[in-house]
């Protein structure tokens, strides 16, 4: 028989598990710190969004929806052709999840005003929090997307780290 795993004895493994958790945790963070913190507050960190609102005020015939669409695919590729297969899986997946997360957060717990009324730690929770989820996902080889790919192309060709 042949020394390579099947894809099902390979999801079953206790490493891989622990990997699926850990980046559910960490989608978790990055949803909790952007919905809670970021979002109320109307903080703009930036990203993959914050550029593709940058182009459309250069080319207003272009939404910023469809920059965010074609920057990201090709961020996609890009993590594909660099980091491989098993990389673009558990960033798709990553990304989805938060998407699907805040999309739970705002109908279970709509929110219309910020948690406190202190704009300095609101902003310290709305970076740091996502930025500990961020991490935990570049260190299982993932992201939830965007820029974070570029991160991890500027980790892997320089010795600039990004939080491991």
């Amino acid at each position: 028989m042949d020394t390579e795993q099947t894809l099902l004895e390979k999801l079953g493994s206790k490493e891989t598990w622990i990997e699926i958790v850990q980046i559910i945790f960490g989608c978790c963070l990055l949803a909790t710190g952007i919905y809670f913190f970021q979002f109320p507050n109307h903080f703009a960190i930036g990203g993959v969004t914050g550029i593709s609102i940058i182009l459309n005020t250069f080319f207003k015939n272009i939404s910023p929806g469809t920059f965010v669409l074609v920057i990201n695919a090709s961020l996609l590729v890009l993590g594909f052709i660099i980091f491989g297969k098993s990389f673009t899986i558990k960033t798709v997946f990553a990304s989805l999840l938060m998407s699907a997360l805040l999309k739970v957060l705002e109908n279970v717990i709509p929110i219309n005003a910020p948690l406190t009324d202190d704009p300095l730690l609101e902003l310290i929770f709305g970076v740091t929090i996502p930025a500990i989820g961020s991490a935990i996902l570049f260190n299982n080889m993932a992201s939830s997307g965007g820029t974070d790919i570029i991160a991890m192309i500027v980790k892997k060709f320089t010795a600039f780290d990004i939080g491991d």
